[in-house]
């Protein structure tokens, strides 16, 4: 990683578009079992909680619980197929099973979850107790809070899908995504901006758009994970089929 550390911003586009063309029906089908885990159970759970019965009320909030963990295992599988279609793919990396993967995905999701609830509960306490004191010191305490706390979500961007590129550990997966992160703010703030404009259009036409604009934001992001050495364009060779 360390001789690695610039994101190629031009050449994302390009190589995510070569990377759909080579398996679009497979990108689409991954992605609409992606929105189908995340929206049925939600629904589901909303008619339950809808009932009034208490245990059904209680079975609906599991069920919604369920929607925001299930789509993780087609988003693995739709990162996973993504990494293979572009043209740039990479042969010496350690082997991985599925459990594995699954594993260690699950273990960041949860190590981002615990730190960002930390952080939330730090913040709140610190700003009750100086707010004994002084109320500005307190708002003042929450807005550092937040601040800090937004700019450790933005240095992960990248943490799940280096976990299915470089095939590593959770920890150093969030370790590169910090450190490639650091090194290519103003490009990765670009590579956010440009992804949610993507994906606000692909909710137009009653979010049928998402079944595009969904593999190709994947396709995007593990392109990302491709990033080469300043003033050397040996990772913008294949950038356009032969």
């Amino acid at each position: 990683m360390a001789s690695s550390t610039e994101i190629p911003l031009v050449t994302l586009l390009p190589r995510a578009w070569i990377g759909f063309s080579r398996g679009p029906w497979r990108c689409v089908g991954l992605a609409a079992l992606v929105l189908i885990s995340a929206s049925g159970p939600a629904v589901i759970g909303h008619d339950l909680r809808l009932a009034g019965s208490p245990w059904l009320n209680r079975l609906g909030d599991l069920s919604v619980l369920i929607s925001l963990v299930l789509p993780l295992l087609p988003l693995l599988g739709l990162l996973q197929l993504t990494d293979g279609l572009l043209p740039d793919r990479r042969d010496d990396r350690p082997q991985q099973s599925w459990r594995q993967l699954l594993r260690q995905a699950f273990t960041l999701v949860l190590l981002e979850l615990v730190l960002v609830l930390g952080g939330v509960g730090l913040t709140q306490s610190l700003s009750w107790a100086l707010g004994r004191w002084s109320t500005a010191l307190a708002g003042l305490s929450v807005l550092l809070g937040g601040v800090v706390l937004l700019s450790w979500l933005f240095s992960q961007t990248l943490a799940l899908p280096l976990l299915v590129h470089e095939r590593c550990r959770a920890l150093q997966a969030m370790d590169h995504s910090r450190q490639l992160v650091h090194r290519n703010g103003l490009k990765v703030l670009a590579l956010l901006g440009m992804l949610l404009g993507l994906n606000l259009l692909g909710l137009i036409g009653a979010t049928l758009g998402l079944l595009l604009s969904l593999p190709f934001s994947a396709l995007v992001l593990m392109a990302c994970c491709r990033p080469q050495t300043p003033l050397i364009s040996d990772s913008r060779r294949n950038m356009f089929p032969t």
